[in-house]
């Protein structure tokens, strides 16, 4: 089933986008546009992939935060760098970071959607 995404341009950069599963829209403007809603959508997706597949394995990751800041490519029109900080506030096993370091990286289905010529940086902080 595919999910519908209902976006309607009010002019001057304003802009409301809805989908089927909320009926509560979100706004889109100069102040968070549309480069902010992708970042945000893939910070999100990051985290719960990475609750996902924590889960999986019997531990938890809830209390972890992100911060992602983007830069323009050299020519303009597409994001060229995206530089990830994700922080957990407990520490974990050598295995439980890989875990979630490789769900982070390589399972997220916003950042497998990206194009590939993105370049990402990672840093990943335990005990925050």
């Amino acid at each position: 089933m595919s999910q519908v995404i209902a976006s309607t341009y009010e002019g001057k950069y304003n802009s409301s986008t809805k989908s089927t599963s909320n009926a509560d829209p979100i706004k889109v403007d100069l102040k968070f546009g549309p480069i902010d809603l992708l970042m945000g959508s893939y910070a999100s997706c990051m985290l719960a992939t990475v609750d996902f597949y924590a889960r999986k394995k019997d531990f938890e990751v809830n209390g972890s935060r992100s911060e992602l800041s983007y830069e323009m490519s050299a020519e303009g029109g597409q994001v060229g760098t995206i530089n990830v900080k994700l922080f957990f506030d407990k520490d974990y096993t050598a295995d439980q970071k890989e875990l979630i370091e490789n769900s982070a990286k390589n399972l997220c289905h916003v950042g497998n959607s990206l194009n590939p010529a993105i370049v990402k940086n990672y840093e990943f902080t335990y005990g925050a």
